[in-house]
C-alpha cells in the first residue's frame, strides 16, 4: 500500500497549488503597485483599468488553481 504523500497525483496537486499561489501573489502585487502608482499620478489614467483587469485575471486563475484537483 502506497502512502498518499508518495503518490504522483499528490505531487501534482501540491505543484498545482504552488503555481496557484504564485499567480495569486503576482495578481495581488500588480494590484497594489498599480494602486500606488495611480495615487502618485505618474501612471497614465487610461492604462490603470487594463492593469487592474490583468491583475484580476491573474488572481482568478490563481484561486482556481489553488482549489483544483488533478485526477
Amino acid at each position: 500500500m502506497t502512502s498518499t504523500i508518495n503518490a504522483p497525483e499528490s505531487r501534482v496537486n501540491v505543484l498545482l497549488r504552488l503555481v496557484g499561489m504564485v499567480f495569486f501573489a503576482l495578481g495581488a502585487a500588480l494590484t497594489y503597485l498599480t494602486y500606488q502608482e495611480a495615487l502618485a499620478s505618474t501612471l497614465v489614467p487610461q492604462i490603470v483599468p487594463v492593469f487592474y483587469l490583468c491583475a484580476g485575471i491573474l488572481m482568478i486563475v490563481g484561486v482556481t488553481a489553488i482549489f483544483a484537483k488533478f485526477k
